[in-house]
This record gives C-alpha cells, sequence and structure tokens, in this order.
C-alpha cells in the first residue's frame, strides 16, 4: 500500500469510529476501547482514540463529570496492549481497569452487582472489536497486499 492508500484507509476507520459513537449504541458498547487496546499492534498512536472521543465528546455528545478518568483508561488500554502478548487479555485488563477507575466515582461502586452487569457489555464489546482487528489483520498478512489492490482494481 502506498502512501495515499494508507491515508484513506485510516480516514475511513477514524470516521466509522466516530459515526459508532454518534449512531445512539448503548454507552457501554463502543469500538473504541477495543481500538485502545489494539491500536499499537496498528502502528497508530494513542491519540487516535483520544482523539475520536475527544472530538465527539466536545462537539456532539458534551461534557461529563468523569472525562479525566474516561480519557486515562483509553490512554492506560492502549499501553496494555502495546505491552502484554495476548490481546485478548489485554482487552480484559483494560475493560477491569475501566470497571474499577471509572466505577469509583459513580452510584454503584466497583465490583457491586450492577456495575458488573453493566460492563459486561463493555467487555463483550472490547473482546468482540479487538477480535474484529485481530482476525482482519491475520487475513490481511496472510493475502499479499498486491492481491487486494489487484482484486480492488478490478472492481473500479
Amino acid at each position: 500500500m502506498n502512501l495515499t492508500e494508507t491515508i484513506k484507509s485510516a480516514g475511513i476507520l477514524i470516521a466509522v469510529l466516530a459515526v459508532s459513537r454518534l449512531i445512539g449504541l448503548p454507552a457501554n458498547v463502543t469500538p473504541l476501547l477495543g481500538l485502545a487496546v489494539f491500536a499499537s499492534r496498528m502502528n497508530l498512536s494513542p491519540w487516535v482514540t483520544i482523539g475520536i472521543l475527544a472530538v465527539t465528546d466536545i462537539f456532539f455528545l458534551g461534557l461529563y463529570a468523569h472525562m479525566p478518568v474516561v480519557y486515562a483508561c483509553m490512554f492506560s488500554a492502549y499501553f496494555i496492549g502495546k505491552y502484554m502478548s495476548n490481546v485478548y487479555a489485554s482487552g480484559a485488563i483494560s475493560v477491569l481497569v475501566w470497571h474499577v477507575l471509572v466505577n469509583a466515582g459513580l452510584t454503584f461502586p466497583p465490583f457491586s452487582p450492577e456495575a458488573m452487569l453493566f460492563d459486561m457489555r463493555l467487555l463483550v464489546s472490547t473482546l468482540a472489536f479487538t477480535a474484529l482487528l485481530d482476525i482482519t489483520q491475520r487475513i490481511i498478512k496472510i493475502i499479499h497486499p498486491k492481491t487486494i489492490c489487484k482484486a480492488v482494481m478490478l472492481y473500479k
């Protein structure tokens, strides 16, 4: 892939993730934590996820009291994913960090039944989106990039 194609692909990924925050998914179903965990394996900066979060929060969803904690959790998920070899364990640990830190100042404390049930969807969505990114990356590594480019050119 040349630089132009890479920039287009990154732009599409960022746009899809931004739209996913705006289409009305439940608050605890998001691809962003999965991307934060997987970003280092895609050679992305930790600021990509933080940037998507910031733009959608500031311009569309509004500010909220525990924003600094949410952003810190996203940032930590990047480094958990970067330094752990198992991406799925990284996702689970990132959700655990999220669960403890974000729920610490809310109505339902960490490890209360209500908080656990709420964050189970976050765990499932994080692992699902992480798996989607992982499987996609594995397929792309198997199929030679030139083959993909030729196939795309046939449909243009």
